[in-house]
């Protein structure tokens, strides 16, 4: 029987310093059916020259764009790589992150239990490390898989991510809004929750390590910085906002679906940058309020979608 074709897609820029011992770490990847598609943004460093080393000598690593290459920016890159490739499920890889031995095997594991006529999303745990691989504090410490709270916090993060055909197909590469979808693994978390699986694996099948060049870094937890953002409503006011543009475009690329199961959400947060105001968002909220694992936090961005209504509105 043939195993499973599996195509991690890469994305770099600058990425020279930990690029190496990423794709060393891919390579020693227990399960060997694997296609490294790596696409370049545009690099000024190095990196470059990593690639094309590292593709010539494993059959397995393709440069996309070798020799065409420009910069689109991190969601675009992401979404030209799964455009562009063909494969039975697909893995999506930061440069700086260091994968455990059993990462790809784990996921298909559990990916092969779902109905693979759904699109079907598995996620796993990070560990947190710093620039030398570190630390042993796991990343994720409550996790959720509904569509309504994925759609105001996403816990779904792209390089612990697997998902399927039936997922990719869901994606309209044409008409993707990328002033609107804010990163690729949330938009992709929110088809599979709403129309397939999202499942979870809790075990920690990256180093995830942290640095000050992350496009993406770990959330500061701390009491100082959550007093800050009591009293300072910036970092919420701009979350929120991402929220309501994911539901503006769900509901214009899906809006027809039979299939919808959040279908009042969708339509209700959807239709904001046309009715937002704060009796409609007060109604809003007491009918259909922003989710969270935690009450308080329910409470906190239903104040914000209120009281900051003109957000939303195409200006």
């Amino acid at each position: 029987m043939t195993k499973p074709t599996i195509a991690i897609l890469m994305s770099t820029y600058n990425g020279e310093d930990y690029l190496a011992q990423q794709i060393d770490s891919i390579r020693k990847q227990s399960y060997k059916n694997w296609r490294l598609i790596i696409r370049d943004d545009g690099s000024s460093d190095d990196t470059v020259k990593i690639v094309e080393k590292y593709q010539s000598e494993d059959h397995r690593i393709e440069f996309l764009n070798q020799g065409a290459i420009r910069n689109v920016g991190v969601v675009r890159s992401f979404f030209e790589l799964l455009r562009e490739s063909e494969a039975d499920f697909y893995m999506f890889s930061d440069q700086d992150d260091y994968w455990l031995p059993n990462k790809v095997e784990l996921a298909l594991q559990e990916m092969i239990k779902l109905d693979n006529s759904q699109p079907n999303c598995v996620y796993t745990n990070l560990q947190i490390v710093d620039k030398d691989l570190n630390g042993k504090k796991l990343l994720l410490k409550r996790n959720w898989q509904s569509f309504t709270n994925v759609l105001f916090t996403n816990n779904v993060y792209g390089c612990t991510m697997m998902i399927n055909n039936s997922l990719k197909r869901m994606v309209n590469f044409k008409k993707i809004d990328y002033q609107r979808i804010y990163m690729h693994d949330w938009w992709l978390a929110l088809i599979a929750a709403e129309f397939g699986n999202l499942r979870f694996i809790d075990k920690a099948t990256i180093l995830y390590r942290q640095h000050g060049s992350n496009q993406v870094g770990a959330t500061d937890k701390s009491f100082s910085a959550l007093l800050q953002r009591l009293f300072n409503h910036e970092r919420d006011k701009k979350a929120m906002k991402r929220s309501v543009n994911f539901a503006i475009e769900f509901l214009k690329e899906y809006g027809n679906n039979k299939n919808l199961i959040d279908e009042n959400y969708i339509n209700r947060y959807g239709k904001l940058d046309k009715e937002s105001s704060f009796f409609n968002n007060l109604r809003l909220v007491l009918k259909l309020p922003p989710k969270s694992i935690y009450r308080l936090k329910e409470i906190f961005y239903s104040f914000i979608l209120v009281i900051y209504y003109r957000d939303y509105l195409i200006k």
